[in-house]
């Protein structure tokens, strides 16, 4: 995380980043339409759409570290990701699933270190499964590349999730499942429950998947919606190595936000803007200080020696674009 301590320079919004992730945003639109097309990629899931593509940015801009003994120095975080999915129909039970993430956290240290880029690249490859008229599932290997990219081999990670679905009733289903991913740190697992609702009049939709990620809105209009969400999730990154630098990054992220939503072009085009109140935790490790289990935020028999202060949580906000296919009924 720490870079030179010679680089003070004032933070400034990598604008030119930001495009190169939106140019590929609408490249990889383009590639996955086609591939939904050639392919007739039509799969049953909780909802009746396919979020094919979705990029979001989040900035927040006022919190601070904590320093033992002096003053806590102000701190600026933004993190932008594409996120993209493609689905395969291979028979009226079976899909497979691929896709790639990527997700950019870039952590301003005023007064300290400059700016730190950490990446993720994750390759998604898997497959959902009807296994009867109630219960369906998605099984995912997720094998990925975090940190600054200066040693690619001591980047690369792996995990795997299984998620089920069991029908309810026509508006409802029952969400269940786990993932385990081998971190930096150690092996984190997260049991997986939740529910996916819709009402009848379709105004009200909510989809939880505790303790990862939710949301619930309410359709005030044809094409405006206001609603609620949050997102936990656990990152690690291979930092640079040097003489002096031999640390790994723990990220623990806490999202609370409140939105407005626009859905556009008959519903394929979904456009929302958010304040958020986050709490993005970086943690930073010497190499090989592992834990021996993470599971929901709970780190048991944890003796790790922490080399920075504890980032606090702080308002901001965030812009998320998503371009979704939908399935009907």
């Amino acid at each position: 995380m720490a870079e030179n301590a010679e680089s003070k320079s004032s933070f400034k919004l990598p604008i030119f980043q930001i495009l190169n992730l939106f140019v590929c945003f609408a490249g990889m639109t383009r590639i996955l339409i086609a591939f939904f097309f050639v392919f007739s990629t039509l799969m049953g899931s909780a909802q009746n759409y396919v979020d094919l593509a979705k990029f979001t940015h989040s900035n927040v801009p006022n919190t601070s570290l904590d320093v033992a003994g002096s003053e806590d120095l102000e701190t600026s975080i933004m993190q932008s990701k594409i996120l993209t999915s493609v689905p395969i129909k291979l028979g009226d039970s079976l899909a497979f699933l691929t896709g790639v993430d990527y997700e950019n956290h870039a952590i301003q240290l005023k007064r300290l270190w400059g700016t730190s880029n950490m990446n993720i690249t994750t390759l998604k490859l898997g497959f959902n499964v009807k296994h009867n008229a109630k219960l369906s599932a998605t099984y995912l290997a997720l094998p990925k590349l975090a940190g600054d990219y200066s040693d690619l081999n001591s980047s690369f990670q792996i995990g795997v999730i299984a998620l089920f679905k069991y029908k309810i009733n026509p508006q409802t289903k029952l969400v269940f499942g786990n993932y385990i991913n081998k971190e930096l740190f150690g092996i984190l697992n997260v049991p997986i429950i939740g529910l996916y609702h819709k009402s009848k009049n379709e105004k009200f939709e909510s989809d939880i998947k505790f303790p990862i990620v939710g949301f619930g809105d309410y359709k005030l209009h044809k094409n405006f919606r206001v609603g609620a969400d949050f997102l936990m999730i656990v990152r690690s990154f291979d930092l640079t190595k040097g003489p002096q630098e031999v640390f790994y990054s723990h990220m623990a992220s806490n999202e609370f936000g409140a939105y407005v939503q626009f859905d556009l072009l008959k519903e394929s085009l979904i456009i929302q803007a958010k304040a958020v109140y986050a709490g993005m935790d970086y943690g930073t490790y010497l190499d090989g200080d592992t834990t021996p289990l993470g599971m929901w935020g709970w780190y048991p028999g944890d003796e790790r020696t922490r080399f920075n202060g504890n980032v606090q949580g702080a308002l901001g906000f965030k812009v998320a674009a998503t371009y979704r296919f939908q399935l009907g009924e």
